[in-house]
């Protein structure tokens, strides 16, 4: 592929066009712009050809069109153009007026490559990385990334980072991935910035040093990385490389949460549940905790599903929090499974439903929940939606005492009272076969 000679006339009105849209020498004038890119483009200059597509791509002295964009990168990157070579691997790698083409992105991705194109390149090792439109193959990847990070590229700089940080194709190695890392973020990567901080935190082998972290969170929070607000959040909330300050957290966890983190929503629910850094508030809780829950954030669903049993910053709804705290539930915690049996067991709204309660406490229990090996206890002891049984409120008493659960103890104590030594001994061999067998098949 080779570009048409070019014509004076027509290099000078694509370069008019360049002035036009920068303004330089002239006064910006993008309509002027896109007026003289199309004449030199109609004629076959590629570099016009090539700053049209820009413009429609970007919508830039014309409505945005990427399927008119794609047109003239094809008709610039066809003359052996690399810079729109590269743009139309950009629009098949994602769909952009066109249906996504990894291997149409790959071609046009190695044409550009061929000529030294810097962002193809990098784009190419982002393709065998991730085995997009071509099988996975790091040694290829880190091929690309390295050609990249030699002209000094903050994106290749960081793809190779990303390679030893993850062992991918070569022996994992922290401390050249923070190297890359360093290169990119001093170059203001920001994703760099944030690994470097993350790495600073952890000590993942290199020395914890929690200011370095802060430093780096920073500098990445400073370009509104959302988890890079969040753990400076958390930091300041410990005291970890700050000073610990409540107030500062809570602006962090602001910035992240209004860029949809859930666990900065769910923090700031707990903040203003309990007052830490602001006045306590109820509403503004359950506000912050319905964001986080909508997102599936379990600890959330259980906090909000509580706040709603118990009208705390909105009317009390038993069926609402039964709904919260069943999501909770379904994702393994064992604390709402509880509060769900405790809800089914003494709804003041309608029937308790001894049942439901029972099979929650069950669940429960067989997750080693103290609390509702006690309920279970006491369902069996007084026939409360299941047939008496003292051997088996023995058991569960016996299993929720083995923490020292006080009240387990009190539970045992009664219906001991209320049996015969044959039954006490065959409700403690229960309990110590439940026990190894995990809680599994003695509900």
């Amino acid at each position: 592929m080779k570009a048409k000679p070019l014509n004076l006339q027509l290099a000078a009105l694509n370069n008019l066009g360049l002035m036009y849209a920068s303004g330089q020498g002239v006064e910006q004038d993008l309509t002027e712009a896109l007026r003289c890119y199309r004449l030199a483009a109609e004629q076959g200059v590629a570099s016009a050809q090539s700053n049209l597509a820009v413009m429609y791509a970007n919508g830039q002295g014309v409505a945005q069109d990427d399927q008119e964009a794609i047109k003239w990168y094809r008709a610039a990157a066809e003359q052996g153009l690399p810079y729109a070579q590269s743009n139309l691997a950009v629009m098949y790698a994602n769909g952009r007026g066109v249906e996504p083409d990894y291997l149409e992105a790959l071609k046009w991705y190695q044409e550009a490559a061929a000529q030294g194109d810097t962002v193809a390149q990098i784009n190419l090792g982002v393709m065998y990385a991730n085995g997009q439109g071509v099988g996975q193959d790091y040694g290829k990847a880190l091929s690309y990334y390295q050609s990249g990070a030699a002209l000094d590229d903050p994106l290749a700089q960081y793809g190779l980072g990303v390679i030893y940080a993850q062992g991918h194709g070569v022996e994992r190695d922290v401390k050249t991935a923070c190297h890359w890392f360093s290169l990119a973020a001093e170059r203001e990567h920001s994703q760099a910035q944030f690994n470097l901080g993350f790495f600073y935190s952890q000590g993942q082998d290199i020395p914890v040093d929690y200011r370095k972290a802060v430093y780096w969170y920073e500098r990445a929070a400073s370009h509104g990385e959302a988890a890079a607000h969040y753990n400076l959040g958390v930091m300041y909330s410990t005291g970890q490389g700050v000073e610990m300050n409540a107030e500062k957290a809570l602006q962090c966890y602001l910035a992240a949460a209004h860029q949809g983190d859930a666990a900065a929503q769910y923090n700031l629910g707990l903040m203003y549940a309990t007052g830490q850094g602001t006045t306590r508030d109820d509403t503004v809780a359950v506000a912050w905790y319905q964001l986080a829950a909508d997102q599936g954030d379990s600890q959330a669903q259980y906090n909000l599903g509580v706040m709603i049993a118990n009208g705390l910053g909105t009317g009390p709804n038993p069926t609402i929090a039964k709904q919260w705290l069943q999501l909770a539930a379904d994702q393994g915690d064992p604390q709402a499974l509880y509060n769900l049996g405790v809800l089914h067991q003494d709804d003041s709204h309608q029937e308790a439903n001894y049942g439901q309660a029972l099979a929650c406490f069950r669940l429960a229990a067989t997750r080693d929940h103290d609390d509702a090996k006690v309920a279970l206890g006491w369902l069996y002891a007084r026939g409360l939606g299941v047939l008496q049984d003292y051997v088996r409120a023995h058991m569960w008493f016996n299993l929720g005492a083995i923490s020292g659960h006080a009240d387990a103890i009190k539970g045992r104590d009664y219906v001991a009272q209320q049996m015969i030594a044959p039954q006490i001994a065959a409700a403690q061999d229960m309990a110590r076969m439940c026990q190894q067998a995990n809680f599994q098949g003695y509900d």
